[in-house]
């Protein structure tokens, strides 16, 4: 049986709405979703265009506002995706968040998109 793409996209959201509110009330609100597609992605990278994306320029500022943040990089879990976000890894680093404040997260996207979770580091490590 095959499923429609926006029934799975439904699903990853309520599953991310859930995880929203087992964390806690107040908590909850610090962190934040940015998602990055394929089509984007596929645009030559630079210096210059990457922090001109949308969801990196957004992900980015939010963490270096938020007090003990990390980026949760979700991505597809095939080899292009453990690729394109050990790069994207990668452009965060030369953009001024520490390694160790990035984690890769495989399997919990559609094959066209990359999520970028920003929140406490308690938050996300529950």
């Amino acid at each position: 049986m095959k499923i429609s793409r926006n029934f799975r996209k439904s699903i990853v959201s309520l599953g991310l709405a859930g995880l929203l509110l087992a964390v806690g009330g107040a908590g909850a609100n610090s962190i934040r979703l940015f998602t990055l597609s394929a089509d984007e992605w596929a645009r030559p990278r630079s210096g210059e265009v990457i922090p001109e994306l949308a969801a990196v320029r957004a992900a980015v500022g939010y963490w270096g506002r938020a007090a003990d943040s990390v980026v949760v990089i979700r991505h597809p879990g095939e080899d292009s995706g453990e690729i394109w976000a050990a790069e994207l890894r990668d452009w965060l680093i030369s953009l001024g968040v520490p390694s160790d404040y990035i984690r890769l997260t495989p399997g919990t996207q559609e094959a066209d998109e990359i999520t970028l979770v920003v929140g406490n580091r308690d938050e996300l490590e529950q």
